[in-house]
């Protein structure tokens, strides 16, 4: 009698709690999607950063003080540029704690999403907000470049393309700093990290073609360190082998991608 009353309430606890086991729908992801999406667009630490960028190249070029008018939109959309790049990775990492800061996590685990839908739905935000606005951007530059003729050599797809997805990159960066590393000082701590150690340097996340790069190569280490990063904040939310062996694999072809793309005689 006390098996079956056993059986009776574990039956009747698997009923009443859906399986966290299980992706979460995609349905739920694009709603996510949605919502930070716009919260990363209209973040003030993206409105500030793509502000600074703007200012900083204005005041490094003299704006303003140029004849032609399309070279100084150029240099404005550098310092867009510049300031997506570094936006996107502060942006993304602090979207991926707000779950944290607002003291949410326990309400969320009493949802029938498993975790990984706020990790999915900070990446796909990621690509619908950051990604479309990247893409944007990259369009328009692509285009000015072309209308000047010091600059039209340089104004090729490949340019474009690896801005967009080296904002998607960073992005990611940021997101799997803020799994792993749950502090708002995450995503400053990347930029540092860039700046000060030359990283930027020895793996340059955008590069003209001119400068003897792998193209093919370095398209395939921008998109492993995507796949890598978003393995790995994947992998926060439940640890199991499969995953382990994505992230690794990921990991591993961009290190070798990093190496491939090298120009003969270095950059």
């Amino acid at each position: 009698m006390a098996a079956s009353l056993r059986t009776t309430i574990d039956e009747a606890r698997a009923s009443a709690l859906p399986s966290l086991t299980s992706m979460p729908r995609g349905s739920v992801v694009l709603a996510l999607a949605r919502i930070e999406a716009r919260q990363m667009l209209r973040h003030p630490a993206f409105l500030f950063t793509v502000a600074f960028g703007l200012l900083l190249i204005r005041g490094a070029v003299g704006m303003g003080v140029g004849d032609d008018p399309m070279r100084n939109l150029i240099w404005l959309i550098g310092g867009l540029a510049i300031g997506s790049l570094i936006g996107g990775v502060i942006t993304a990492n602090v979207a991926a704690l707000r779950a944290r800061r607002d003291h949410v996590l326990e309400l969320f685990g009493s949802l029938p999403s498993p975790p990984e839908a706020r990790t999915a739905g900070a990446l796909a935000g990621l690509v619908l907000g950051l990604g479309s606005a990247s893409l944007v951007i990259g369009a328009i530059a692509w285009i000015a470049l072309e209308r000047i003729d010091d600059t039209a050599a340089e104004a090729d797809l490949f340019l474009a393309v690896q801005y967009v997805l080296s904002v998607l990159a960073l992005g990611a960066i940021g997101v799997a700093v803020a799994r792993w590393i749950p502090t708002v000082l995450g995503g400053p701590l990347v930029v540092i990290a860039h700046v000060f150690t030359g990283v930027i340097w020895i793996v340059p996340w955008i590069a003209p073609t001119d400068s003897g790069i792998g193209v093919a190569w370095h398209l395939i280490y921008l998109l492993a360190v995507i796949a890598a990063f978003s393995a790995a904040a994947f992998l926060r939310d439940r640890r199991t082998i499969a995953r382990w062996i994505v992230t690794a694999s990921m990991f591993a072809l961009a290190v070798v991608a990093a190496v491939q793309q090298t120009p003969p005689g270095g950059y």
